[in-house]
């Protein structure tokens, strides 16, 4: 995307090359992962993301910042990596890429019902997410009232007030499903809008935290089809994934559709 620099987490990457680089083998060693095509959208698609863009109100030359790390609540405890956040003077967007991944089972009542690694209490770290959320809620927010919410859903919305009361801005969180997915067992997208709705209920509806569920319709270009079925379990296949991404598109977009929470 000339004239603009993005970065991985927090370091500034000159160009796609950089970006590619920053990522580990393993993050980028299925050609399948919801990552390939949200940095396809975002170097090679200008147009199409300019869209996506102004669709949510971003500004259209505003700097990604892929992996971007939020620290977990609990000391020494895994960060919650949101795929991409990007920022106006007054709010902050931050994005959620879903593509192949199938159904999500783990809820809050399942990440709840064993210890943690250390042993630690779970609770303790799925309160610390919810106080990320307290601010922006009217009532409080007690873990016992999302054992059936996703989990990763609600870090990930943790992650998106966390990141704007740092910054002093407006949290947005966007969940960008590509489709069709290459497998049938996919989660869809009526199934995103179905569990963040019951995210949001739990949340007491609050239009602090706006949440959107975007689909983005894409098709395969010769490049994707050069590398869909290489071995997903051989670090090999990272690398010519990466290549095929510095190369060129890798796909095509259709236009985006948003559905508001």
């Amino acid at each position: 995307m000339t004239g603009t620099h993005h970065s991985f987490d927090t370091r500034a990457c000159a160009n796609i090359t950089d970006l590619c680089a920053s990522f580990s083998t393993q993050q980028l060693q299925s050609p399948t992962r919801s990552t390939v095509p949200l940095i396809d959208l975002v170097y090679h698609h200008r147009p199409t993301w300019e869209r996506f863009l102004k669709m949510l109100g971003a500004p259209l030359g505003c700097m990604v910042s892929f992996e971007l790390g939020v620290p977990s609540p609990k000391a020494r405890g895994n960060p919650s990596q949101t795929d991409a956040v990007f920022a106006s003077d007054s709010s902050v967007w931050a994005i959620e890429a879903k593509w192949t991944e199938p159904i999500d089972r783990q809820t809050v009542a399942k990440r709840i019902s064993k210890p943690e690694a250390d042993g630690g209490d779970p609770r303790v770290t799925v309160g610390g997410w919810l106080s990320h959320l307290q601010p922006l809620c009217p009532k409080p927010l007690r873990v016992g009232d999302f054992g059936e919410i996703i989990y990763q859903m609600v870090h990930r919305a943790a992650s998106a007030a966390y990141l704007a009361q740092k910054r002093n801005l407006k949290p947005e969180l966007v969940y960008l499903h590509f489709v069709p997915s290459p497998r049938s067992d996919s989660a869809t997208t009526e199934h995103y809008v179905s569990e963040l709705t019951r995210l949001h209920e739990r949340l007491a509806r609050t239009p602090t935290l706006p949440i959107s569920v975007v689909e983005m319709p894409l098709e395969y270009t010769e490049a994707f089809d050069a590398i869909k079925d290489l071995d997903k379990r051989s670090p090999a296949t990272s690398q010519k994934v990466k290549q095929a991404l510095c190369a060129g598109p890798v796909f095509r977009f259709g236009e985006p559709a948003m559905i508001r929470i």
